[in-house]
């Protein structure tokens, strides 16, 4: 039933139906924006909810903008540099309720070989069973990060005479999951 908690246990964050998607400012008067395929990883939901956890991470090769110019600047080494580093990996620390239905998620992202700690926003959209019989849950998780925190800011980076720059530092990042509950061997 949606708007259900996940019940403890490993989840499997469904790389089909799961997306990162990124916005950034470009020359302060529109959006561009990129999205990412098939994040993988698990999601451990423990009894006491607070005490969940996830490790994730993302293949940044799938990262596109659908404008092969912009995707082969961002994939290079001027950006992410993703024949040098191949992945962006989040891991945990601690889940905090902040007001009822919204979390935070505290952890730790590492992206173009360097790790700062993040704190997403967390929304869960409730738990089903799906038509296959498999139960899923669904979360939204949002951040704001810096690209100068992670050594990818010198691109674009460049102050305009009208104020702002051509693509300033900060990044939202949204991540839409679905995960699958694991089930227990056959005993």
């Amino acid at each position: 039933m949606a708007g259900r908690l996940p019940e403890p246990g490993t989840w499997t964050i469904d790389s089909t139906h799961s997306f990162v998607t990124f916005t950034v400012e470009h020359f302060t008067v529109a959006l561009a924006r990129g999205i990412t395929a098939g994040p993988a990883g698990t999601i451990v939901i423990g009894r006491d909810l607070l005490s969940s956890s996830v490790r994730a991470s993302i293949d940044v090769s799938t990262l596109t903008t659908a404008n092969k110019l912009r995707d082969g600047k961002i994939l290079g080494p001027d950006v992410l540099d993703a024949d040098r580093f191949p992945a962006i990996g989040f891991t945990s620390r601690a889940l905090r309720e902040v007001k009822p239905g919204r979390y935070a998620l505290d952890g730790d992202l590492t992206m173009h070989g360097v790790t700062r700690p993040v704190t997403l926003g967390l929304t869960p959209h409730g738990v089903i069973t799906d038509t296959w019989g498999r139960r899923r849950l669904g979360l939204t998780a949002t951040a704001q990060i810096r690209r100068s925190d992670f050594g990818v800011l010198a691109f674009g980076h460049v102050a305009l005479a009208s104020g702002g720059f051509m693509v300033p530092d900060a990044v939202r990042v949204t991540l839409e999951i679905e995960a699958t509950r694991d089930e227990a061997a056959p005993g």
